[in-house]
């Protein structure tokens, strides 16, 4: 029996792609599984994006998945259809289905819903990955076109010693009439970013009414003398919809956990988390910087520093571009770090190589 062409997801299919997303872990030094239970969908259904989860079968079960989320955005400062390409899982020892068909389904997707430019992010050290999806091969002449837009890394502030106080500027969490001022800040910001996010078009009110978690309390909002507002950032724990499991410790990892932990018995930090638990983390979501001032990013991160420092979680996170401004702001505190690459995807028949530099539309804490 051989695995089928990939087909659409269903409701009925939970269950099994919960087991494949804990089946098929990230691998490097730390090597982590996503869980998503009880709910695989939940992820999807809380944004404005309308999802194609694609599954391969199998003869004992699902070999791969990926999923395509369609949404309104900005690209060329235009509003237009975009998409993030993600959760891409397979089963390599039990399946080539995605590989041999994934130009085929993309063409597919595009002609089906009328959009062709997409984003998606890779890991810098899954060089297996990055060969598959990245590298053109004669016998897969449908394959999409991949253009690299940034490499960025993901920054996980520890939470270890007490927070400080280093720029002077007042933050606060938002309140109600705040609300137009923040949406007038993140369009502005949103419009010049390729694949930006419609937050003209209710965007931020949709994350404060179906994201688990998220409000106006939870939201940082940083302002100028007259009550303006500098930069605002929301942070939000995805525990509801969204965890990563550690599977093992390898390489200098070992290392560091076993220094980090000797290091929260002394001072009474939470010890990152054994093999087969979860660690306890959150975002910075939203994120938005008038003139993208450091002082004030520095400002948003110090203030959610003091909002999580002691509630036991072990860190908060959030991306920089290798070439971004707001990097000084990191200098301090306790960090680790993650590569990755984000890319432009088009199909072959529509492949497009130039793209505007800097910030993009990127939301990881939905990655």
């Amino acid at each position: 029996m051989t695995d089928a062409l990939p087909r659409l997801a269903t409701s009925a299919d939970n269950a099994a792609l919960l087991d494949l997303f804990g089946d098929v872990p990230m691998r490097g030094e730390l090597v982590l599984a996503t869980r998503r239970e009880p709910d695989f969908f939940s992820l999807y259904r809380m944004q404005r994006a309308e999802p194609f989860v694609y599954v391969a079968d199998g003869p004992r079960g699902l070999t791969g998945m990926c999923t395509a989320l369609l949404r309104d955005g900005w690209l060329d400062g235009a509003p237009t259809k975009v998409g993030y390409l993600g959760d891409l899982r397979v089963r390599f020892d039990r399946s080539r289905a995605f590989a041999r068909f994934f130009g085929e389904y993309f063409d597919d997707l595009c002609q089906r819903t009328g959009c062709t430019r997409y984003y998606t992010s890779i890991l810098a050290s899954n060089q297996a990955a990055l060969r598959a999806l990245t590298r053109k091969r004669s016998e897969r002449s449908r394959q999409p076109h991949y253009e690299l837009l940034r490499p960025f890394t993901t920054v996980s502030v520890q939470l270890t010693f007490r927070p400080k106080d280093t720029t002077g500027l007042r933050v606060d969490s938002a309140r109600p009439d705040d609300v137009p001022a923040l949406v007038a800040l993140l369009d502005a910001d949103h419009r010049r970013r390729p694949f930006g996010y419609r937050f003209d078009d209710g965007e931020l009110e949709h994350r404060l009414a179906h994201w688990p978690g998220f409000t106006l309390d939870s939201t940082l909002v940083a302002k100028d003398g007259a009550g303006r507002p500098l930069g605002v950032a929301t942070v939000w724990n995805p525990q509801p919809v969204k965890r990563f499991q550690v599977r093992a410790y390898g390489g200098s990892m070992r290392w560091v956990k076993r220094g980090y932990d000797l290091a929260a018995s002394v001072l009474r930090w939470p010890k990152l988390p054994d093999p087969g638990h979860e660690f306890r983390y959150a975002y910075l979501a939203n994120v938005s910087v008038l003139n993208d001032d450091v002082r004030v990013f520095r400002a948003l991160l110090e203030a959610a520093y003091r909002r999580l420092h002691g509630s036991g979680l072990h860190f908060f996170s959030f991306d920089l571009g290798r070439d971004d401004p707001w990097w000084p702001a990191v200098k301090g505190f306790v960090t680790q770090k993650l590569d990755f690459a984000l890319y432009a995807v088009t199909p072959q028949g529509q492949l497009r190589t130039e793209w505007p530099t800097g910030r993009t539309g990127f939301e990881v804490a939905l990655a």
